[in-house]
């Protein structure tokens, strides 16, 4: 009888602890959602303002507007109005899409002027693309050291050809 006693204490015991750790989580995810929740209504609107902007720029305004859907993932307006997911874009635009995305949570996050790393971001980029995405982030990003890694040299001819100015350094 006394070990049936000390078996149900333990029991009751874990139970006891399992019950606390089951309150825990709920309390981390309620704490989760609610700040899943403040995020959309506060930081969305504008990384998803800002990410707009930055491709419609990027793409001459081929692509206006992208949106966040909970099914689709991210959705790009195409030119005739209607939205489409992402994924089936060229690899290319994915590429300027991404960008875009890093970009806009770069304005987005902070107001401090860090400098712009980018290595390889350019790779399947065609010329035109690479064109439009040079000079965007020398117009936007004038107040930034900016700093791009690449083994081609078409970066090099399209900052020439549009009179950007930059500092080149061979490794």
């Amino acid at each position: 009888l006394l070990e049936i006693e000390e078996n149900l204490a333990v029991e009751t015991e874990r139970y006891e602890d399992l019950q606390n750790l089951n309150s825990s989580m709920n309390l981390v995810k309620e704490i989760l959602l609610n700040s899943y929740e403040k995020m959309q209504n506060s930081v969305s609107p504008k990384l998803t303002e800002q990410l707009s902007n930055n491709i419609s720029e990027i793409t001459d305004g081929k692509y206006k507007k992208v949106k966040f859907d909970d099914e689709q993932g991210m959705i790009v307006e195409i030119e005739n109005g209607n939205y489409i997911s992402a994924e089936r874009l060229s690899s290319g635009t994915i590429d300027q899409l991404y960008l875009s995305l890093r970009l806009a949570v770069l304005d987005s996050m902070t107001e401090e002027r860090i400098p712009i790393i980018l290595d390889e971001a350019f790779s399947h980029f065609d010329d035109s693309r690479l064109k439009n995405m040079l000079k965007y982030i020398n117009s936007k990003f004038e107040d930034r050291q900016l700093i791009i890694f690449t083994c081609n040299e078409r970066e090099i001819k399209i900052l020439e050809d549009s009179k950007i100015n930059y500092n080149l350094i061979k490794l």
